[in-house]
């Protein structure tokens, strides 16, 4: 009879519940460390998720592109996704809207979405971008209604109530610190716009409705975006603005605006750990800050997520293997292939989170 030691079945106990060698140093919290598991949608996956956001019990929420057009929540580490708005099915660009009813959440008939922001309360809001309105989600009553936008394409209801007011393409709705504002990008209206969530009224807080690339120290609400895609407000009032078409990071401050990556506003990459005026991106996607104040921008076209460091005026590469698109886990993330990255985050552990769209899945990992 062998008799084995307390201690060394403890040992390999753990080594059991580890994640294999080539996911020790980036998981997966949902989808498969091969990426994209096949070519159709499955109702029982997360299908493209876009963007993510952690309640106040550090529960991630995330959101399905048109591969599934759900909300969906983690329960807890390694549990099965719960599913908790809107009605799985396949849309497309040319499909049009959906009528924004309210009502029971697993009826909706989400939309594209792009993003969501979690309130104090437990609500969510929802960037539902080709139903062209901004939907909240109430985990109480598990129902849905929309909150700015009436669903029909335009412009229009500044100053009056958001409920009323048109868009063209909603893409980003994100919290402020303060929790009282919710930021806008209203893309295809070339605009960034804020929802007052007390007042439920909506203004324009930076573009004038044409595309082109801002002057350095112009009124923001008289410029030219050039596609409005993601946006970030700092602790210290700045607004942090990507712009997709124009490939740039902008920084909005007292009412003026000024670019701090990519000022030739040209496609490409490039000037990593140097000046980030001269360094270029490529249609980013995202914007969020880290602990330090520092801004994520994932660089999707670059299959990648890079910093900007507003002390220093520099950027550097993150996460992924910058041009480089594949599914391979590293032991960091520098090592670690993505594959049209449309989200990042830190947790509330400290971990980076990045939203591997095109692989299906969202990994994790430790950043410095």
């Amino acid at each position: 009879m062998i008799r084995r030691h307390p201690a060394l079945l403890t040992v390999l106990l753990l080594l059991a519940c580890l994640p294999s060698a080539a996911a020790q140093g980036i998981a997966v919290l949902v989808g498969s460390a091969d990426g994209r598991a096949g070519r159709k949608p499955d109702a029982g996956q997360v299908n493209e998720p876009f963007a993510v956001a952690f309640d106040g019990s550090g529960r991630l929420h995330g959101v399905e592109f048109m591969r599934g057009n759900r909300l969906f929540r983690l329960p807890s580490a390694g549990a099965a996704p719960e599913f908790l708005a809107g009605t799985f099915h396949v849309t497309d660009t040319k499909q049009p809207p959906f009528p924004a009813a309210a009502g029971p959440a697993g009826g909706q008939r989400f939309h594209g979405l792009h993003d969501l922001a979690i309130g104090t309360d437990g609500t969510v809001y929802l960037a539902d971008t080709f139903n062209h309105v901004i939907r909240a989600y109430d985990p109480g009553s598990a129902t849905v209604r929309s909150i700015a936008g009436t669903g029909t394409v335009g412009f229009g209801g500044d100053g009056g109530p958001a409920a009323a007011a048109a868009f063209n393409q909603p893409y980003c709705c994100a919290l402020e610190p303060d929790g009282r504002g919710l930021l806008v990008c209203d893309i295809r209206n070339a605009r960034l716009r804020r929802i007052d969530l007390a007042g439920g009224t909506v203004t324009t807080v930076a573009g004038n409705g044409t595309s082109g690339r801002p002057v350095d120290g112009a009124v923001a609400i008289e410029s030219p975006l050039t596609g409005p895609r993601a946006a970030c407000r700092a602790p210290d009032g700045t607004i942090y603005l990507a712009l997709r078409e124009g490939n740039a990071l902008l920084a909005i401050r007292d009412g003026r605006i000024r670019t701090v990556v990519n000022a030739a506003g040209k496609a490409g990459f490039g000037g990593d750990d140097g000046p980030a005026n001269a360094a270029l991106l490529a249609g980013p996607k995202y914007v969020s800050l880290d602990r330090a104040g520092r801004v994520l921008i994932v660089d999707t076209e670059n299959q990648c997520v890079r910093r900007y460091d507003p002390a220093t005026g520099t950027i550097t590469t993150v996460a992924g293997m910058p041009t480089k698109a594949g599914t391979a886990l590293g032991a960091d993330w520098r090592s670690t292939h993505l594959d049209r990255p449309h989200g990042a985050a830190i947790d509330p552990d400290g971990r980076l989170v990045v939203v591997d769209s095109e692989n299906d899945r969202i990994l994790v990992g430790a950043i410095d």
